[in-house]
């Protein structure tokens, strides 16, 4: 919202970059940890195809 960005309102714009590769794999295996998958399933596949994801977009495909 431009309103936000106005002088005087919010000082500093802070990004947040989506996490690569490694990040996503690890996002998967903290949320697949108790969760009983098929024999299988590759994490690392997943994370690949996941470019540009949140980290809740991540979180989100193990729920």
């Amino acid at each position: 919202d431009p309103a936000l960005l106005r002088p005087g309102r919010i000082d500093r714009k802070i990004e947040f970059p989506a996490p690569s590769e490694e990040a996503r794999l690890d996002i998967l295996k903290i949320h697949s940890r108790k969760m009983n998958l098929t024999r299988g399933i590759n994490l690392r596949k997943i994370a690949e195809m996941m470019p540009g994801a949140s980290g809740a977009e991540v979180k989100g495909v193990c729920t």
